[in-house]
């Protein structure tokens, strides 16, 4: 059976109270409303309800740190632009405008990681494929998921064996970049051709897709609960485009 390293590694421990496709409504309907409001103070407010269901996973503050420190510094380069760069409008205008974008980015990311966090791959794509999408699909989403993290491995392999050649590969210059493009993509996508025709080889010699269903092992179960919370979420959502 082909393995993929870090399958697991990237999420915690999912509660087993809510159906994956539940928190994918919930992130769907969460997403929505950090669109939908104007107001940088409930911008805010949303924000701190985020980093609050962070906690409430026991996502470590050094962990978050480490994933979204350039997603935050980015943030800022959105807000200082908005700032600095906007004429014709007032000081304080800018400033609001410029929170609100700032803060509609962070929202809908951190949520994103939220999901992301709480909910494994195999869960998503095992719950999706039991919910109805045909497993073809399933086992195309699942497949892609798990090669992201190998392909990430995969290049940090390939750029330290570039540094350890004499390439300026970590330089950040215009120079360097360009030698870590042309250097690391290359090797990076004969892998990725080579894993990807291992795993063809693998799932036509077991007969992948000759049936039209198939049996599971673990089941995703959905509960009442997970209604009443997708019915909430959606509430919510288009709740926003009448009061927001």
């Amino acid at each position: 059976m082909t393995t993929f390293p870090g399958d697991s590694s990237g999420s915690l421990a999912a509660p087993a109270t809510l159906n994956p496709i539940t928190k994918l409504i919930l992130l769907v309907s969460a997403c929505v409303v950090a669109l939908r409001i104007e107001d940088p103070l409930h911008a805010l407010a949303f924000f701190g309800f985020v980093i609050f269901g962070h906690v409430l996973a026991q996502v470590k503050p050094a962990i978050l740190w480490r994933r979204t420190r350039g997603i935050l510094i980015f943030s800022l380069i959105l807000f200082a632009s908005q700032v600095l760069l906007v004429k014709g409008v007032a000081w304080e205008v800018r400033v609001a405008n410029g929170a609100l974008m700032s803060l509609r980015f962070l929202n809908i990311v951190l949520s994103s990681h939220l999901f992301v966090s709480l909910t494994g791959a195999e869960d998503l794509a095992y719950a999706l494929m039991q919910a109805g999408l045909p497993y073809r699909y399933g086992f195309a989403l699942l497949t892609t998921m798990r090669f992201v993290p190998y392909f990430r491995m995969e290049a940090n392999t390939v750029l330290k064996a570039q540094m350890a050649r004499g390439m300026g590969v970590d330089r950040p210059t215009p120079k360097g970049i360009w030698l870590m493009a042309r250097h690391t993509i290359i090797p990076v996508t004969v892998t990725a051709l080579s894993k990807v025709d291992s795993l063809a080889v693998s799932m036509e010699g077991r007969c992948f897709g000759l049936y039209p269903d198939r049996t599971y092992r673990r089941r995703i179960l959905f509960h009442w609960w997970d209604g009443a919370v997708i019915g909430v979420g959606i509430v919510v959502a288009i709740a926003s485009f009448y009061l927001l």
